[in-house]
């Protein structure tokens, strides 16, 4: 009952907050609408793209500045520079939580992929066909059986790689808040309320998300050159992400942690 209320009172907040994100940062997320539908609609997020690093590497700049402005207004504590188009400490604090946030979970990525690839050998080893020194045997001998052992483990390890990363999905605004750089400091302010967040997390990107997403697979089906109305259809899935899905996302992660547990 707990969860289905703080559901809820997050989706609330999320909603709440959407009018004051774009009254506060709206400079800052019509920047990133632009940069973001220009990388979805020139596609250099994609591995064949010469401007890849380039593209990626922008967008997420711009999405450091709304989501570090967005959560100093939710936080009470002002936006910083002219409707968000502002800099300061926090925004580099904010990006080193990003950072030590990847690099935690790729960590455990790993981790995860050695014992599946683990589990994977064992069940193909008692298979038949399997030899050891032709790995091309190796798939062929896993049976039926053999293969839902191995996705129940590949759904354990996926399951466990989404609970570590919400344990410590309060960290951006508890960085924005403390003035210090929080990642693993905010794992307690999780505790009892992961699967809350998650499907608080996955009705707003249902919303949001699935939105883009769609709009997306419209216009990359668009044969040729690109067209202003391929433009048009970037910008609205740029904005789909940046003026719903963040400020969305912002509001419902500010929710749980200014109702985080105090003892």
């Amino acid at each position: 009952m707990a969860s289905r209320i703080s559901i809820t009172g997050g989706l609330a907040a999320a909603v709440r907050f959407l009018g004051p994100a774009w009254r506060g940062a709206w400079g800052a997320m019509l920047l990133a609408t632009l940069v973001i539908g220009m990388v979805l609609v020139l596609r250099l997020w994609s591995p064949m793209s010469a401007w890849r690093l380039q593209g990626l590497g922008l967008s997420a700049i711009v999405v450091l500045l709304v989501e570090g402005g967005l959560y100093r207004l939710a936080l009470g504590r002002g936006v910083t520079g002219l409707a968000g188009l502002g800099w300061g400490r926090a925004y580099w604090r904010l990006g080193a939580v990003w950072g030590l946030a990847a690099v935690f979970l790729f960590v455990l990525a790993l981790l995860a992929f050695v014992v599946l690839l683990s589990f994977a050998f064992a069940v193909a080893s008692s298979g038949r066909g399997f030899v050891v020194a032709l790995p091309m045997t190796w798939g062929g001998a896993v049976d039926g059986r053999g293969r839902m052992v191995v996705e129940a483990v590949g759904a354990l390890c996926l399951s466990g790689l989404v609970w570590a990363g919400t344990r410590v999905s309060l960290g951006s605004a508890a960085t924005i808040d403390t003035d210090r750089v929080m990642m693993l400091s905010s794992w307690p302010d999780t505790r009892g309320r992961v699967v809350a967040i998650v499907l608080a997390r996955l009705c707003l990107g249902v919303a949001s998300i699935g939105v883009a997403g769609a709009i997306l697979v419209a216009i990359y089906s668009v044969p040729g050159p690109t067209t202003p109305l391929v433009w048009a259809g970037g910008l609205v899935a740029g904005a789909a992400i940046v003026g719903l899905w963040l400020p969305l996302n912002v509001g419902l992660m500010t929710y749980f942690y200014q109702s985080r547990p105090t003892s």
